[in-house]
């Protein structure tokens, strides 16, 4: 995997470029909300991640190796491939 998604998540984050604008959380999981939506300023551009109905959305159109999702999710307390026991 030439992508290191996880050490991109800990700079966004290190880096204090991740903002979570809003995030609701479901009766009962007071630690993981069930909506969310942020913003991570990336390399060249600013990015919206959106959590809704289960499923992660980025700007930067790829989701699924995207760092600036997984960036969120770290921050938000759920599972994606930043986080170290799903390596």
């Amino acid at each position: 995997m030439g992508l290191d998604i996880r050490g991109a998540a800990c700079a966004y984050l290190r880096n204090g470029k991740v903002t979570v604008l809003q995030a609701e959380n479901v009766s009962g999981e007071p630690y993981r909300p069930h909506t969310v939506t942020a913003r991570v300023e990336g390399h060249s551009a600013k990015y919206i991640v959106l959590l809704d109905d289960g499923r992660w959305t980025c700007t930067c159109d790829d989701p699924a190796t995207c760092a600036h999702v997984a960036a969120v999710q770290l921050v938000t307390g759920h599972p994606g491939p930043a986080r170290k026991e799903q390596r």
